[in-house]
């Protein structure tokens, strides 16, 4: 039984404690009309305003039903449910909480820049719109003269005047959707989250809750919105309950943790799912059928995507949040997942009693929780940090003009409503995290890149000591026991600053091992804000500033020196040098998607510089899903040998790939010289499998897609294996060789990781 929403009382009374401003964090129902069931921040939605906005917004929805809530989650803008389960928020009826396109007049940009926005902690049980007049299922588009006229002002409830757009014919083929006659598919039910990276869905559930009116507890989750381009993303522990998982025109996805009762359908070039399953089961199930991975749903004469599958989550740490248990409904809990291990499908369970940290309403300075505004000094926030107390960070920019260290065990340092830090002038991090701390948490935060008085060794975020992997403090075993994690991080350099000066040498360095990374996207800016009565210098491109060669500077967005560090899904975007170094044993990346720099000549890059490189002390390293892109949009000299370098011993990769976007070409190879370079636009090149041990390395490589290279792949690799196996037995024992990336059937698999 689903609570009903409670009036104002101590509990609202208690959130505004903690949550002061009411412009940044918004309760619900407390802070609206409830006649008016529209929730459009109008200056966030719409592109031009919203994309570069210094605004940022939490909405937290009390425990409850909510129907026919119309509720288009904008740039800059976070939706969290506060039940203990997705099932304690219930959206009904039509539209509920959804993402559209940021640009729907032209659909080849459509959801490419649909970024800085999430959603966490409900379930959706709603239906799109019909058209009176086409009959068509369509969701509603603001209109462009009402936004224009909107953007100035900080409306939080405006009725604005819609024109419907379909969904699109959910019967064509042409979207990889399922036929309106299979069992069990009723398209006019779901949610839409047509959206790009740093855009988060997590601990979600679609369909699946039943009423008094037996109302059809179907539900699809849509990712794209009909022909429109989207550039994704991430999924964690979402649970489709009854319908589809459609993917649509979306380029790349990844997922992790979630439960598709139905398949997958659609998309266009890489997918990556880990922990993920079909048939609904619940995690930890013994029962094969129930643990089934998601399958998709092929089209003949269709090409299927590249679809990369983790059986399991090895090491799983979900996202801290905040929520009110039914039993308690007077206090605000901090839920702090605990590490599982090796688990497959959706956690949606309540918290064990040391998985919630009680927050006290008035928050002196012997709480264990202490929630923090822009308005508080460093000073204050520091101390915090020094007592050992988590930390939840409101919404808005945080101008810090030292580093937040964190030195204590077990600490969380949460952002709600994509709270940003603006990195020191000094080019010291954001954040620095001691060796010597276990089990942090680092959850929901944007790192934004100042102009900086020292470039070289300036980061945003570095967790451990610059010891270059050595350790300092601890055992191996004790951080294994209990890692790190780093959940939604968005760093950027450049975007809203009107200082094309920003710099930082390299994003985010990892020096500690054992540490968890959930959903990151590293980002140099292409495009930034326009400066007052500036014009765009490249108009036929973008209605931005598009930056140029200097502009916004980077060099490398991620750097890994630990041992046994894992990314689940990781983004990297337009840095002048190596995109990712690492150099750490034992790493694992299941998804990596990437952009190379626009702005480059073939004077300033190298042609051996690398979209992701793993150096040669970094053995044992698997990566799934590895997209490498390229627009070489300036110059044609640009040429780049491979667009992953792998140098170490061993190692193992499965669809690795290249994609020319646009402009010029210049890429020759998709991994160490191997596999074809790219000579068509929006063609993935894709090598299925490639295996590197001491002794050599094999590859076959191939076109998108294809279940019988990928299987030649794995039989040629398991054939060479085994003479290479016998080969270091006869020559030198103690070489390491590529065995431990073979199942008992010979078939290519990833070695145990943490």
């Amino acid at each position: 039984m689903v609570p009903q929403h409670a009036k104002k009382d101590d509990q609202y009374d208690g959130l505004r404690q903690l949550f002061p401003d009411k412009k940044s964090v918004l309760i619900y129902p407390d802070d609206f009309d409830e006649a008016n069931k529209d929730i459009v921040f109008s200056d966030l939605v719409d592109r031009h305003s919203g994309h570069f906005s210094d605004r940022r917004v939490a909405v937290l929805f009390r425990p409850g039903r909510y129907h026919n809530i119309n509720f288009p989650v904008g740039y800059w803008t976070q939706v969290l449910g506060l039940g203990e389960t997705p099932r304690d928020v219930v959206f009904t009826g039509q539209l509920g909480v959804y993402a559209l396109p940021a640009n729907t007049q032209n659909p080849n940009v459509g959801s490419l820049d649909t970024f800085w926005r999430s959603a966490e902690n409900f379930t959706s049980q709603t239906s799109f719109v019909q058209d009176p007049v086409s009959k068509k299922w369509c969701v509603p588009i603001p209109s462009s003269n009402h936004l224009a006229a909107a953007k100035d002002t900080e409306d939080t409830t405006t009725t604005s005047p819609y024109s419907l757009y379909p969904v699109g014919d959910l019967a064509d083929p042409e979207y990889g959707y399922p036929s309106q006659e299979v069992p069990n598919f009723s398209p006019q039910f779901g949610m839409m989250w047509a959206v790009s990276q740093a855009a988060p869905l997590r601990r979600v559930q679609i369909g699946g809750i039943e009423d008094s009116k037996k109302m059809n507890m179907n539900g699809n989750l849509h990712l794209s919105l009909g022909d429109n381009c989207a550039s994704g993303g991430f999924l964690g522990n979402v649970h489709i309950a009854n319908g589809y998982l459609l993917l649509g025109s979306q380029q790349q996805y990844c997922i992790r943790n979630c439960s598709v009762k139905q398949k997958a359908a659609g998309g266009a070039w890489s997918f990556v799912l880990i922990g993920s399953k079909s048939d609904g089961g619940e995690s930890g199930d013994d029962d094969k059928q129930k643990k089934s991975p998601v399958k998709w749903a092929q089209k003949p004469g269709l090409d299927s995507p590249n679809v990369a599958y983790e059986e399991t989550t090895r090491s799983c740490i979900e996202k801290p949040f905040l929520f009110f248990r039914a039993q308690d409904s007077k206090t605000l809990y901090l839920g702090i997942p605990k590490l599982q291990k090796n688990t497959v499908g959706i956690n949606h369970d309540q918290m064990d009693e040391i998985e919630r940290v009680p927050i006290e309403w008035s928050l002196d300075s012997t709480s264990k929780v202490r929630v923090f505004t822009p308005q508080h000094t460093y000073k204050e926030c520091q101390k915090a940090a020094d007592d050992g107390c988590h930390m939840v960070l409101n919404p808005g920019t945080y101008h810090w003009k030292k580093t937040l260290y964190i030195s204590n065990s077990n600490q969380v340092v949460l952002g709600i409503g994509m709270a940003t830090i603006q990195a020191p002038g000094d080019g010291s991090p954001c954040i620095h995290v001691a060796s010597s701390a276990q089990g942090v948490r680092i959850s929901g935060l944007s790192l934004e890149a100042s102009a900086i008085s020292t470039y070289k060794n300036s980061t945003l975020l570095q967790w451990g000591d610059d010891n270059k992997g050595k350790a300092v403090v601890g055992t191996t075993e004790a951080s294994a026991a209990n890692p790190g994690a780093i959940h939604d991080l968005y760093c950027f350099v450049g975007g809203r600053s009107l200082d094309r000066t920003v710099r930082v040498e390299t994003m985010v360095k990892i020096f500690s091992n054992h540490v968890i990374l959930d959903n990151i996207w590293l980002w140099r800016a292409d495009h930034v804000k326009l400066k007052p009565g500036e014009n765009p210098n490249r108009p036929e491109l973008s209605e931005y500033h598009v930056t140029e060669y200097g502009e916004c500077r980077c060099d490398v967005g991620l750097e890994v020196w630990g041992d046994h560090v894992t990314c689940y899904g990781l983004a990297v975007e337009h840095v002048y040098q190596d995109m990712v170094k690492w150099h750490g044993e034992y790493g694992q990346v299941l998804f990596y998607q990437s952009e190379l720099p626009y702005d480059v000549s073939g004077s300033v890059y190298r042609k051996d510089v690398a979209g992701y490189r793993v150096h040669s002390s970094a053995n044992h390293h698997v990566a799934k899903g590895v997209g490498v892109y390229s627009y070489f949009r300036d110059h044609k000299d640009v040429v780049v040998d491979s667009a992953v370098v792998h140098e170490a011993g061993t190692g193992f990769f499965e669809n690795t790939f290249t994609v020319w976007l646009n402009g010029y070409r210049g890429l020759d190879s998709v991994i160490n010289k191997e596999g074809e370079g790219t000579k068509e636009q929006g063609k993935p090149y894709v090598v299925p499998v490639y295996i590197a041990s001491h002794c050599r390395s094999s590859i076959i490589a191939g076109p998108a897609g294809g279940w019988l290279l990928t299987w030649m792949a794995s039989l040629w690799n398991f054939v060479w294996g085994k003479v290479s196996f016998v080969w270091n037995k006869l020559v030198s024992p103690s070489t390491d060789n590529c065995q431990q990336f073979k199942k008992e059937d010979g078939t290519a698999s990833s070695p145990q990781q943490l």
